[in-house]
């Protein structure tokens, strides 16, 4: 079949894409070097399969993945369908990457470093990709690539969480064992993980018995923690899998330092102290750089975009002072305002009736910053979930909070949440909506017991006109990755009234602050549209 594919060098495809190069390919499907049109000129794959009988299902799925957008994913720029040979077959254009996984392997395993640096981008972009409801399902060393010294993860074998899919080829040992009967779960990556941290550490993944429904074998030749990490995502039972939540607990030395009861910030422990290959020393320098990048990134201190001036008070400082500044404000305020009502006394006299209504009295209320504009699609996926799968320092208060094992979110039935910044209501006005069923994280004890003052995250909600949930992204993330993911899990299975304009019920969105304090979470909701 390759040299099939091999023979189709030097085509046009769409009068766009020249087939440059043979990369390589399966029974099924080929890869090859093509060059991006301008004004964007430059390198990109180009990838064909079959069409099939469910070939507008893959366009439609590769259209919504266009929009994702994360730094360790591979770009999707173009997709279409085409004839080669008198067979239709679909293509996806994407970024070009230089080498994977699979050249380096042959040669000779990662060390524990390298295995290290290499699993925090892949969990970051699981992360991501769980958290808008895809599976990456094919995780294996050969989809673990480099592109300009950056670990990425290709990005066309994506599928939607729930759905299920049948596999067009042959089944092998990165595959979850429930994957030809069950829809897809993010439990499906965790084993596909597993087996290319095995195979990553040992140059071979674990060998399955046909027929054998016991868990695989792991070698116990293989260091700690990945030996833990290993045995744990290669359970055949998905519900018996650690999350990713509790792979990156496992890898985090801070979870370690809080079962001593030491207080150590997550944000200020690297991963690894372990310096990685000199690249001098490399078989394959372009996916050993984008490691040594990934190893470097990790320790480093970001700095803030806004620079800073003056001094770099401590943490206790900043509360006190503005606590100060709130009984001033309490204790002037009044005479403030007292001056200027005597000042204005008698045109305040002669405008105001009797018998004035309390709501033509304009009251003054407390407001928080006005969300920003929503952006456009491509803009506002990058925006929703970047900070929560970059080790990027936020504004929000610092907190020691360990990553535990996520436990099933709570359901808290209560009656009807108005918004805080919801307008008045008045009598030609239907678009307010309330929240009908509160969900509030389930944090465990053990994990709240960390938190030193208050972890706040923020979860923007889209809602359809029946009330439900269409869709839950990070506003803003907070330290902690863990309570980050219990935030949106929680704000998912919100329930809201929905607001009605000229007679019609329509979507609303919210904003839910959800603070995170050592006495249990809890959720503070503001519809933000209409």
């Amino acid at each position: 079949m390759s040299e099939f594919w091999r023979q189709c060098e030097g085509q046009v495809i769409d009068n766009r894409f020249r087939l440059r190069h043979y990369l390589g390919g399966t029974e099924d499907s080929a890869v090859f070097l093509t060059q991006l049109a301008e004004p964007q000129s430059k390198k990109a794959a180009i990838k064909f399969i079959p069409a099939g009988p469910n070939a507008d299902l893959q366009i439609s799925l590769w259209r919504r993945i266009m929009q994702l957008v994360h730094p360790n994913l591979l770009r999707i720029y173009d997709i279409g369908r085409c004839r080669i040979e008198n067979r239709d077959r679909l293509y996806v254009v994407m970024e070009y990457a230089e080498e994977d996984l699979s050249q380096i392997l042959p040669q000779r395993a990662l060390t524990g470093s390298e295995a290290r640096e290499m699993l925090g981008p892949v969990l970051d972009a699981l992360v991501y990709l769980h958290s808008f409801g895809y599976v990456h399902s094919r995780i294996k060393p050969s989809n673990i690539l480099a592109t300009a010294d950056q670990l990425k993860l290709s990005s066309d074998t994506l599928f939607p969480i729930g759905e299920s899919r049948k596999l067009s080829r042959k089944f092998d040992a990165h595959d979850s064992p429930e994957t030809a009967t069950s829809p897809l779960s993010a439990a499906a990556d965790v084993w596909s993980l597993g087996m290319t941290l095995v195979e990553t550490l040992t140059q071979r993944p674990c060998a399955l018995q046909p027929g054998n429904q016991a868990d695989p074998i792991v070698p116990d030749t293989l260091p700690q923690p990945f030996l833990d990490v290993a045995r744990h995502a290669l359970r055949r039972d998905p519900r018996r899998r650690w999350t990713v939540a509790e792979i990156a607990a496992r890898l985090n030395p801070v979870a370690a330092a809080a079962a001593a009861g030491q207080s150590v910030s997550p944000l200020a422990v690297p991963l690894s102290t372990v310096p990685a290959v000199p690249v001098a020393k490399l078989q394959v320098p372009k996916f050993e750089a984008a490691l040594q990048k990934a190893q470097a990134e990790v320790p480093r201190p970001r700095v803030p975009d806004t620079p800073r001036h003056g001094l770099e008070l401590p943490n206790y400082v900043v509360p006190a002072a503005a606590a100060f500044l709130v009984i001033v404000a309490v204790v002037a305020l009044p005479k403030i305002l007292g001056h200027r009502s005597d000042s204005s006394s008698s045109a305040a006299t002669a405008a105001v009736q009797p018998a004035a209504r309390p709501d033509s009295v304009e009251k003054p209320t407390r407001r928080e910053t006005p969300p920003a504009p929503k952006p456009s699609a491509p803009a506002a996926v990058q925006n929703s979930l970047k900070a929560a799968a970059e080790k990027k320092p936020t504004a929000e208060p610092r907190s020691s909070a360990v990553i535990t094992p996520t436990p099933t979110s709570a359901t808290v039935r209560t009656g009807t949440f108005p918004s805080a910044n919801a307008p008045s209501h008045s009598g030609s006005s239907s678009a307010r909506a309330e929240v009908l069923e509160q969900v509030l994280p389930d944090a465990s004890e053990n994990a709240l017991a960390t938190i030193h003052g208050v972890v706040r995250v923020g979860v923007r909600v889209q809602v359809d006109p029946t009330g439900n949930v269409a869709e839950a992204r990070l506003d803003s993330p907070g330290p902690s990755k863990y309570f980050a993911g219990l935030a949106l899990k929680a704000a998912r299975r919100w329930q809201f009234t929905s607001p009605e304009v000229g007679g019609h019920s329509v979507p609303s969105e919210w904003l839910i602050r959800f603070h995170f304090t050592p006495s249990g979470p809890k959720a503070i909701p503001t519809q933000t549209a209409p």
